[in-house]
């Protein structure tokens, strides 16, 4: 199964958008971004929570306009209310005490000035991720595969 990332940004930050989205996509992770797919007549709110639920983690683009924006804002609430990880990139200069329902977690600072740092420790935690899933998959595939054994086994015996 694939690993999905859902990039909540402002709408000012579509060129990190698109930075971001075409790194993780060098390590096979699907990017989902609100409005890359069109759905007209359908309710922006809607849509948005429903790609939350179906991403693995939230990078939330914590840019001076991404902390203005309130759908930023709802979009994290809604993430961690799902127990999904939030991984903050925070723009240098915000203060930590601005971060609202991330404040006191650990984020990545982004220099708008020298970005490419900031993407690459980015990437490198999400690829992480999805190897950490794809591991829990293989484990209970094979436990999955050793669980109908055991009962073909004890079906036969009898």
């Amino acid at each position: 199964m694939a690993y999905r990332v859902f990039i909540s940004h402002s709408a000012q930050d579509q060129g990190l958008v698109i930075s971001l989205a075409n790194l993780l996509s060098k390590f096979e992770v699907d990017v989902s971004v609100a409005e890359w797919y069109l759905t007209p007549g359908e309710r922006l709110d809607e849509k948005v929570l429903e790609q939350i639920k179906k991403s693995d983690c939230i990078v939330a683009l914590l840019t001076r306009h991404g902390m203005r924006s309130s759908w930023v804002q709802q979009e994290i609430g809604f993430s961690l209310q799902r127990g999904k990880p939030v991984i903050p990139m925070v723009e240098k200069g915000i203060e930590p005490k601005g971060l609202a329902a991330l404040q006191g977690r650990e984020y990545i600072e982004y220099d708008r000035y020298q970005y490419q740092q900031a993407l690459s420790k980015l990437s490198t935690y999400v690829k992480s991720l999805k190897l950490k899933k794809e591991e829990k998959e293989k484990v209970l595939l094979v436990l999955g595969g050793l669980l109908a054994f055991l009962l073909l086994i004890s079906g036969g015996s009898k």
